[in-house]
């Protein structure tokens, strides 16, 4: 009996110590090095006179000063995952809001990270949903947008 008391302790210790670490927030700034090439599509969507709309502005020649602000930015803003992050393999996001600002990481001319900001608390990285303070997001994209206009 005490065995079996001892076991469940165990579990559920182990348990509880894996929802910790798993809820720890992750930081951006480990998606793309100061080697990688990044790339930027920002994208606004809405309705007009009854007619969805997006209007894409896409962002190809990023300054290696452009990227290193870019860089230091995404380290200051932490995202976590959810429940949910375990069964989304495919980026779905529901109410996406009215922008989207969607980072591509290229190593070598090869993709190896995608990152999309939403203005709701959703945030896409490499199409696993996490979920980060609309605030925050919202607050990203402004400062992104700033360093490459």
């Amino acid at each position: 009996m005490k065995r079996k008391g001892i076991c469940l302790a165990v579990i559920v210790i182990a348990l509880l110590t894996c929802g910790i670490i798993y809820f720890q927030p992750l930081s951006l700034s480990d998606i793309a090095g100061e080697n990688d090439q990044i790339k930027l599509l920002y994208c606004e969507l809405g309705v007009r006179n009854g007619e969805a709309y997006v209007d894409p502005v896409d962002y190809q020649d990023i300054t290696p000063e452009q990227k290193r602000a870019i860089l230091a930015l995404l380290g200051e803003h932490p995202y976590r995952r959810t429940v949910g992050t375990l069964f989304s393999k495919n980026g779905a996001v529901s109410g996406l809001g009215s922008e989207t600002l969607s980072l591509y990481v290229y190593d070598d001319g090869s993709l190896i990270h995608r990152v999309t900001l939403t203005s709701s608390e959703q945030i896409v990285v490499n199409e696993n949903v996490y979920r980060m303070k609309t605030a925050e997001q919202k607050q990203l994209m402004e400062q992104i947008l700033e360093i490459i206009r």
